[in-house]
Order: structure tokens, then C-alpha cells, then sequence
């Protein structure tokens, strides 16, 4: 990735972790038919992006999305949906009224359906731009703009860890006009928003449970993130039990568009091998088609269209896009002291272990997070049951496990550590 000269001032550092960001987008009278994100111009997203402290180095597409690779990692386009992923010390949530105005002059709709903001937690949050540099502060600004949003924290909050917000239509009936939002207000909002820290339910998971498991071991991750903000900062004003209850019936994503198919695997790899890591360096690889070639990423998925780039001195990006709205991305930070490599896709197939298992192969981390995420009209269905079985995978083994059973969707969340570790 492009370096911050900011970052440059004592030892040099990268933060490698995205902060990920995606909304959906929809009309009150369900007249979509003529809406379209791609309808956005170029040049819009170009300043909007200036907002977030990045911008576009090269873009690809096929009939049904837009790929483009970032200075700073990734922006997915399709018709109804925006994916906007950014490592470094991106500001991706202060372009968030941006976003808004331009969906609402040029996309033709009217209504935020549904929104997920998620990252794993940053190995030097002091680093960050406000208000990236707690999950509280993100949390805060969130809430700010939507009267129903929740914050939850999966995997030991003291070691690595996954952050998650998104909207909780339990707690309210009422839609996110686009008008309302802009205008810095909440459509409906009927006084008990996530602000006032009321459920708006009794506090029961008739609708769904979260279940965890801690494997014995530690993988030794560095305790000084924001993860242990979590611990005392005041989400909405509810304590830890209130978050795990609130965390059982309170994710409902897509909820007014169960019936079409949405599944997303992320995989967030640390401590990778250095043999692999000098591939993505202008003095092992001449540019980024050999490094694609050298690793084997072309390799991790088929009939794959690549858009990749190789930053100078070293750092790698890659878009894919597939048929159907279908994409892979990675992106790698090879330093050695700061390693990761991440790696996404929303492709439908009954189970990703043996993606997951390619990817771990192709890059060889130390340890990694894997998150599986997938709605009820989605083929996958494995991969939560194999992840629940794996307790080894290959030479890595299990620290952590947390399973969620949601209205309309189920997900899963594992920590991997290499054995002995």
C-alpha cells in the first residue's frame, strides 16, 4: 500500500487492517427498476474518496459491478450496494454524508436499507485519524446518523478481535431516509434510538443465539488496541451483559431482502512467512502481474478477471470480479514487522474450506481470523458446521470460536494460530 509520510516520523509503520464499510441501498416504494450506484460519475467518486485520504489507481468491470483498486485497498460498485475497504490511516466513515448526497442526486434512491461497518482490531491505534482510533468513537459517530444502529465485539477483547456495527430492525419499524440523514435527523425516530440505550425488546433470543467458545492457549497479540476500550467504554449506554444480549436478537441484516442470496468469507492473516512476503516487492517482482503469477493468487479462484497493482517499494493490491456481482479481493502489507495480508469474497458455494484452505497455502501466515457471514436464501451452509469441527486446520490451531444463529443469517468468527504456537 501507499505509504503515510505521517506514519514516518519515529519508526516506520503500516497499519495492513481495512476498515470495511457497506451499504445498501433502496427506494420507500420499492420502484428500484431504474436505480443504479454505477450511475454515480467517476469524478464524484474521485472527491468523495479525497474525504477518506485516498484514491483511485485503476479500475475494472463487467455487467453487473465496478472494481476499484485504491491507493488505500478496494471500492466495489453494483446496483443496489457499495463496498468501500481502506487500510492505512483511511477515514472512511467521514465520507458517509457524502456518500448519501450522491447516491440521492444521481443513483435514484431514497432509503439506506441496510449498513455494516467491521474491522479487525488495529495492532497501533494511536495512529489513526479521528474517529477511526477507538470502535467506541466509530460506534459514536454511527449512531449519530442512525436511530437503530448496534456495536458488537467478537473474539477476546483484550487479543485479537472483530468489530461489527450495523442496523438492528428489531428495535424500530422506522426506514433511514436519505433526506433525513442528510438533514442530520432520524426518519420516525420515536425517542428510544440506540442513543438512550433502550432494547426496544425484553432482552430474550427467541429469534436467534450467539454462542462462543475460548480454546485454551493464547496467541500472545498485543493487548495495547482499542479491543480493551470495550471493556469500560459505554456503548449506547449498556453494559457487557446488555451488549452479549443485545448481540443474540439484535443483527438483522438484509432484513427486507432475505430472499436474495448475500454471503461474504473474510480471512485477516498476520505474522506471514517472509519468503512469501518479498514477492509483493518491486526487487523480487517487476510489476504486478508477475507477483500474481509468483504467488499463485490467480490460482485461489477461477475464471477470476484480475485488476492488480504492486506499489513501489513494496505493498500489493488485487480486485477480481466474477459473473453475477461476484469479486475476490487482497490486499498485502509484506513488512516484516507489521505483516498482513487480508483476503474477501462473496462467492455462493455450499462450503469455503477449501478456499480457506488455498489461501492459507498461498500466503502461509503465523495466525488469522476467518469470518463467514451468510443469509438464509444463500447456498452456503458448511462452512459455520466445518469451522465448529475444525479445531485443527492443517498446522494451525483453533484459540477462538464464536457462532451466531440469526433471523436471517448465520455467522461465524475464528481465531487460528499456528501449533505449537
Amino acid at each position: 500500500m501507499e505509504k503515510d509520510n505521517k506514519e514516518d516520523h519515529q519508526e516506520h509503520y503500516f497499519e495492513g487492517v481495512e476498515k470495511l464499510l457497506e451499504v445498501w441501498f433502496t427506494r420507500k416504494d420499492g420502484a428500484i427498476q431504474h436505480c443504479d450506484l454505477r450511475k454515480v460519475p467517476r469524478e464524484k467518486w474521485v472527491s468523495m474518496l479525497k474525504i477518506v485520504r485516498c484514491e483511485i489507481i485503476s479500475m475494472t468491470r463487467n455487467d453487473t459491478i465496478d472494481a476499484y483498486v485504491l491507493s488505500e485497498s478496494s471500492m466495489f460498485v453494483s446496483k443496489r450496494r457499495i463496498i468501500l475497504k481502506t487500510c492505512g490511516t483511511t477515514t472512511p466513515l467521514l465520507c458517509l454524508k457524502s456518500l448519501l448526497y450522491l447516491v440521492q442526486r444521481y443513483a435514484g434512491y431514497d432509503e439506506v436499507q441496510d449498513l455494516f461497518y467491521s474491522r479487525k482490531n488495529y495492532k497501533r491505534p494511536e495512529l489513526q485519524q479521528e474517529p477511526h482510533r477507538t470502535f467506541a468513537d466509530e460506534a459514536a459517530l454511527l449512531d449519530a446518523m442512525f436511530h437503530d444502529g448496534a456495536a458488537y465485539c467478537l473474539g477476546a477483547v483484550n487479543r485479537d478481535c472483530w468489530y461489527l456495527y450495523t442496523l438492528n430492525p428489531y428495535a424500530s419499524p422506522a426506514g433511514h431516509s436519505l433526506s433525513a440523514l442528510l438533514a442530520g435527523a432520524t426518519d420516525g425516530d420515536d425517542g428510544f434510538g440506540a442513543s438512550d440505550g433502550e432494547e426496544g425488546t425484553d432482552g430474550s433470543s427467541s429469534d436467534g443465539g450467539c454462542d462462543g467458545i475460548e480454546d485454551s492457549g493464547s496467541d500472545g497479540a498485543d493487548s495495547s488496541d482499542d479491543s480493551l476500550d470495550l471493556r469500560t467504554m459505554n456503548l449506547s449506554g449498556l453494559n457487557k451483559r446488555n451488549v452479549a444480549q443485545r448481540y443474540s436478537i439484535g443483527m438483522g441484516r438484509g432484513q427486507t431482502n432475505s430472499s436474495e442470496a448475500d454471503q461474504t468469507l473474510e480471512i485477516m492473516m498476520s505474522d506471514l512467512d517472509p519468503e512469501v512476503m518479498k514477492i509483493f516487492t518491486k526487487q523480487f517482482s517487476a510489476n504486478a502481474a508477475e507477483a500474481t503469477q509468483k504467488s499463485g493468487i490467480d490460482k485461489i479462484l477461477s475464471n477470476v478477471t484480475i485488476d492488480d497493482y504492486l506499489f513501489d517499494p513494496c505493498g500489493y493490491s488485487m480486485n477480481g470480479v466474477l459473473k453475477n456481482g461476484e469479486y475476490m479481493t487482497i490486499h498485502i502489507t509484506p513488512e516484516a514487522k507489521f505483516s498482513y495480508v487480508s483476503f474477501e469474497s462473496n462467492i455462493p458455494q455450499s462450503s469455503y474450506m477449501d478456499v480457506i484452505t488455498r489461501v492459507l497455502e498461498t500466503f502461509r501466515p503465523g495466525k488469522f481470523i476467518v469470518t463467514s457471514f451468510a443469509n438464509k436464501a444463500s447456498v452456503v451452509e458448511d462452512t459455520h458446521k466445518d469451522l465448529l469441527n475444525a479445531d485443527m486446520l492443517s498446522e494451525f490451531k483453533r484459540r477462538d470460536i464464536q457462532y451466531c444463529h440469526l433471523k436471517n443469517y448465520d455467522l461465524t468468527y475464528a481465531l487460528y494460530s499456528k501449533f505449537p504456537s
